[in-house]
């Protein structure tokens, strides 16, 4: 669909709008007029839409009916919550795409024949969305691909979409577009022209649109291809780049390319975002990212990654998205202010409206604006606003929209999504304030509403677990076990003799990596505070792998590499080999092996009790040793890339002491006296990082717990992970005396993925001291938790 400039000719009003401050104040510290006129020139708005990607939804389609519904209806649900009118999902590749690895439906040229629809969780996710808004608009892209495709542009790629949609309509689903490239990765012209398109129209799908480049290749470059090319123009229907005006606050430094809007394509944001959602800061960073995508780049549709933050929480990228559910086993989920935000465009402005030019621009204290227009002929018209750092008063001079009566709705940081007193316009004039850092929309549209449903309690994951995985269908969606998380590879719900059903692992061959994976992996009920217990499975190695000795284990204290993803996982593995040997090892070196006959299957069991590491095969004792490398973790598979059965598993834990006291609380350093900085700290994000001065000289910071209480333990994560930290844990009461919780001053130790300090303290202010090492770099804390009652 092309946008246009699209006029009309309406009688004339002149409203004076702005925005009432509900913080209390009374004075604004400036007064601005926007003149409107409604029948000027805008663009076409294509709604604000929603990325399931990279696994972030994994966990959701594991959680109870009711909640799961609930969840669902935050999302996609009209004038409830969010109301995505768009929903773009991952094509499954099986291998790791940010968060974990999605499932291909065709992992060889023989399973084309007949693709599985029911591996993963993205069709259903598409169901569920459907159901909720029958118009909702849906999109699929490729990051990793199967191997067994004759090149990226081949025949073979087009025909794998093809099956994709068809998978759709299996499901009783219609798509709408298909991105024709790889995602953030490449593009090629003449594939989309010459392969894609032809391939799309001769198996029944002329109606599918195609979206390019998703992030591929230089900012809005494919415009001034697309401008002398018409061909290859009037095959895509959008131009879809990816966090075009900035990245997780930062600025990108790129500029709008002016051919980009004489395409007369649509321009989206196709995924945007990135950040956790809990916070006010990043709620209006969302609100304001979406009207400077238009105001700067004429961009009409913004898209989130990720709808959910449905990834454990140990993952890469975890605690990002709109809202956040990782407790299957409790029903409980978060809903976060960002759910609101995205209210303020989707219940008062669906696709299809027009951006009115005239009623868009910036506000001093970093605000801005935009004014979307209804073209059904009602007139209706709806303006959002983000206040920006300054209380001002706003007056909008609106022409060609006569209404007399007008719906004001508001969020702050306190109150999200409440509606304020009409507007009642007196001789045509209304004046009103805005408050500082505050979202509005104002509107002639009614029928909005802030949707709620109760939200179970959370609790914790039973530290006494067993699955033998035969409760599962074979012939419904996922096709994998609750509560698991594939990091890399595919682990697959499969049928063995005598009707038992067993976990396998099913990618053999290389495929076409969007991320170098180096085996596969599989964590269950991610839990970063499992420190002690045991994980004990059945376990087969069923062939050599392809790229050498095939190999199938255990995994206890797992955590990702945050160098990649999906390398090798931190951890200690306790594997079988093809080759008849086992090895407990950790990620660079063998700590114990031995011989076994690797031509059946055998009970492996692997415990952790402090540094005291043992390992049993078939009920004996092998391993018995001490071992420090490793502190907190995950409990999981592990095997290469080979077919590998894990059956009959059995977790015993007993967690770390604590509740988490220190989650997006406020934190300050001398360097930073606002605390900007150190928000990377206490996000939750396992990405994100507070990097303190490196100027030689040691470097602290104090978060601030809001009240005194009992700590019990401190998790240091840093960046430092092949050489020792030296730092200092310190609390107070009253931010003036200081007790030591830690002294790691002289530590010359590594621990992964973190140092763990236990402790029996009262304090409300907590500091982190870091030394600089003898080559004056200091380390970076990806997160400091600060656990008690």
């Amino acid at each position: 669909m092309k946008s246009t400039m699209v006029r009309s000719t309406m009688t004339t009003l002149c409203l004076a709008l702005a925005v009432q401050a509900t913080f209390g104040q009374s004075n604004v510290s400036s007064s601005k007029i926007i003149k409107i006129d409604g029948s000027g020139a805008g663009r076409l708005f294509d709604g604000i839409g929603a990325v399931s990607a990279g696994s972030s939804s994994r966990l959701l389609i594991d959680y109870p009916d009711k909640s799961r519904s609930d969840i669902l209806d935050y999302l996609f649900k009209p004038n409830f919550g969010a109301g995505f009118t768009y929903l773009k999902t991952e094509i499954g590749g099986d291998g790791n795409t940010t968060c974990g690895s999605e499932p291909s439906i065709a992992r060889t040229r023989e399973e084309m024949e007949k693709p599985h629809y029911n591996r993963g969780f993205e069709y259903w996710l598409m169901r569920e969305a459907v159901n909720r808004n029958p118009g909702i608009e849906l999109d699929a892209l490729e990051w990793s691909m199967p191997g067994w495709f004759k090149g990226v542009w081949s025949q073979d790629n087009a025909d794998y979409l093809v099956k994709f949609i068809e998978g759709a309509e299996h499901w009783g689903l219609k798509m709408k577009y298909i991105s024709g490239c790889w995602n953030e990765r490449d593009y090629n012209r003449d594939w989309i022209v010459n392969v894609l398109r032809p391939t799309l129209d001769r198996k029944g799908f002329k109606d599918i649109k195609i979206n390019a480049p998703e992030g591929a290749g230089k900012a809005w470059e494919i415009s001034d291809l697309l401008v002398k090319d018409t061909v290859f123009r009037n095959t895509i229907s959008s131009i879809s780049y990816h966090y075009p005006d900035s990245y997780m606050w930062g600025y990108r430094g790129e500029e709008p390319n002016p051919n980009s809007v004489l395409t007369d394509l649509p321009l989206w944001s196709g995924e945007d975002f990135s950040l956790p959602g809990a916070s006010w800061r990043n709620t209006t960073y969302l609100a304001k990212n979406i009207l400077k995508c238009y105001i700067k780049w004429k961009i009409v549709k913004v898209n989130m990654w990720c709808p959910i933050a449905s990834m454990p929480d140990i993952s890469c990228f975890s605690n990002v998205g709109i809202m956040k559910g990782v407790t299957p086993w409790s029903g409980n989920y978060e809903v976060w202010p960002t759910i609101w935000a995205v209210a303020h465009f989707n219940q008062f402005a669906k696709p299809g409206w027009k951006y009115i030019d005239s009623g868009c621009g910036e506000l001093s204290g970093d605000g801005a604006y935009c004014t979307y227009k209804n073209m059904d002929g009602s007139n209706d018209y709806s303006i959002v606003v983000v206040s920006g750092a300054d209380a001002q008063k706003l007056s909008f001079r609106i022409s060609d929209l006569p209404k007399n009566k007008l719906n004001v709705w508001k969020s702050d940081s306190k109150n999200q999504f409440q509606k304020q007193e009409d507007i009642a316009a007196v001789d045509g004039v209304v004046t009103l304030s805005v408050d500082p850092e505050s979202i509005y929309t104002i509107t002639t549209t009614s029928g909005q509403q802030k949707g709620t449903h109760a939200i179970p309690k959370e609790k914790a994951f039973p530290t006494k677990y067993s699955d033998n995985f035969d409760r599962y269908s074979l012939a419904q969606a996922p096709l994998s076990p609750k509560y698991f998380y594939d990091n890399s590879g595919a682990f697959e719900l499969t049928l063995g003799e005598g009707n038992n059903k067993y976990l396998r692992q099913l990618l053999v061959n290389d495929i076409t990596h969007w991320i170098p994976d180096e085996c596969a992996y599989t964590f269950v009920a991610q839990n970063t505070e499992w420190d002690q217990g045991e994980i004990s499975s059945d376990v087969f190695v069923e062939n050599d792998a392809f790229n050498g000795v095939g190999y199938a284990g255990l995994i206890l204290r797992g955590a990702y590499d945050k160098a990649n993803q999906s390398n090798i996982p931190y951890g200690y593995r306790f594997n079988i080999y093809k080759n008849g040997t086992w090895k407990l090892e950790t990620k660079k070196k063998t700590l114990a092996s031995g011989n076994v006959d690797a031509s059946k299957w055998h009970k492996l069991s692997l415990t952790g009790k402090g540094n005291n590491i043992k390992g049993y095969i078939d009920g004996k004792l092998v391993v018995d040793i001490v071992d420090d490398t490793y502190s907190i973790g995950a409990a999981g598979y592990v095997s290469g890339f080979n077919f590998a059965g894990f059956d009959n598993l059995v977790l015993n834990y007993t967690p770390a002491s604590g509740k988490l006291l220190s989650a997006w609380k406020p934190a300050t350093s001398p360097v930073d006296p606002v605390g900007h900085s150190l928000i990377g700290a206490f996000d939750g994000n396992s990405l994100s990082k507070w990097s303190p001065k490196a100027d030689g000289t040691e470097q602290h910071m104090v978060v601030d717990l809001g009240a005194v209480k009992k700590i019990k333990r401190c998790e240091t994560f840093t960046d430092f992970v092949d050489k020792g930290v030296q730092y200092k844990i310190e609390y107070s009461t009253d931010n003036v005396k200081w007790s030591v919780f830690a002294d790691r001053t002289a530590n010359t130790s590594t621990s992964i993925p973190c140092f763990a300090d236990q402790g029996n303290a009262n304090a409300r202010w907590v500091r982190l001291t870091l030394l600089p090492s003898k080559d004056k770099t200091i380390a970076s804390i990806y997160e400091f938790k600060v656990y008690g009652d």
